[in-house]
């Protein structure tokens, strides 16, 4: 069995290495360039692909997949698993596997700081060139406000704990989990009521545009939103109005794409770190060899198509 791990060899510890050495031929690329021209892609060996979304531009097309000869199994590093066709892969016999909950901490704490961070206006005060305005940056205690949480998977259920830890009453809202730790509302009313709604479903197909303009119409005037779902379950540039008009108060997210100084309102971006800790990192290369030791001995774990 080959390895192929696209990824930077300086990213693993030696004895990561030494586990993968011990399953068969292991071989690094660590650029998009060398992907796109490698031959190791084509031979007859079997193989398996370590898959990092960094050095791959987040995409790995079915027409790249169909040119890989006795492909076995695609690992990725990531929860998220929707840039690669789990589906085609399965109709080919190629497993795809991904790495669950090892950034849960790290992702819900950085949702209580984006949540903070609004509510007591920084991202204007940055813009205003750290001069305070009075009459602008009044910010918001967030004990004794309402969270309003969509999306009751394990990032969902921790920012809840948190916050209710911080004083907050927590509601959620779910299609499948139910919790009796904390108050359970019905999507619309939910939005209607929250003074702080997050966004923490999985992005999939089912979740494209789940947070419709429709839905963004019922929060309140005074309210914030905070999204770690991904870009494609919200219409960002409706919100980025309603905040600019007054409608609603802020929102926040962690996006590569957009920056936040192109908005002078109270918007908050932040480079797609939430997941990004020591912690989590290590954990995340962890269970991603794991994944690949499984896969290779015919253990298979953590198989999403």
């Amino acid at each position: 069995m080959k390895i192929i791990i696209v990824n930077k060899k300086s990213e693993f510890t030696s004895e990561q290495i030494s586990t993968l050495e011990k399953l068969g031929e292991v071989i690094f690329i660590e650029t998009l360039e060398e992907l796109q021209s490698t031959k190791e892609l084509s031979n007859s060996e079997e193989k398996v692909i370590a898959l990092d979304p960094g050095i791959a531009n987040w995409t790995f097309t079915n027409e790249t997949i169909d040119q890989i000869n006795n492909l076995k199994a695609i690992c990725l590093p990531t929860t998220k698993h929707g840039w690669v066709d789990g589906k085609h892969l399965r109709e080919k016999g190629v497993a795809l596997t991904n790495v669950p909950k090892y950034s849960t901490e790290s992702v819900a704490e950085h949702c209580i700081l984006l949540m903070l961070s609004i509510s007591k206006k920084l991202p204007l005060v940055i813009n205003a060139g750290w001069k305070l305005d009075y009459a602008k940056h009044l910010g918001n205690e967030v004990s004794g406000s309402i969270m309003g949480i969509i999306g009751f998977g394990d990032i969902g259920k921790r920012v809840s704990e948190l916050g209710k830890g911080m004083g907050m009453s927590v509601n959620y809202w779910s299609r499948n989990v139910k919790d009796s730790r904390f108050k359970y509302k019905e999507l619309d009313e939910l939005i209607r009521t929250s003074d702080y709604v997050f966004l923490t479903l999985s992005e999939s197909p089912e979740t494209k545009d789940f947070f419709s303009k429709e839905k963004v119409d019922l929060m309140k005037k005074d309210s914030f939103l905070i999204n770690i779902s991904g870009d494609d379950v919200w219409d960002f540039e409706y919100l980025a109005q309603k905040v600019k008009s007054g409608d609603i108060a802020g929102i926040a997210l962690d996006d590569d794409r957009r920056q936040a100084q192109d908005f002078g309102s109270n918007i908050l971006i932040t480079p797609h770190i939430a997941w990004y800790t020591k912690e989590a990192s290590e954990e995340d290369f962890r269970i991603w060899v794991e994944s690949i030791r499984a896969f290779v001995e015919g253990t298979p774990i953590n198989i999403v198509n």
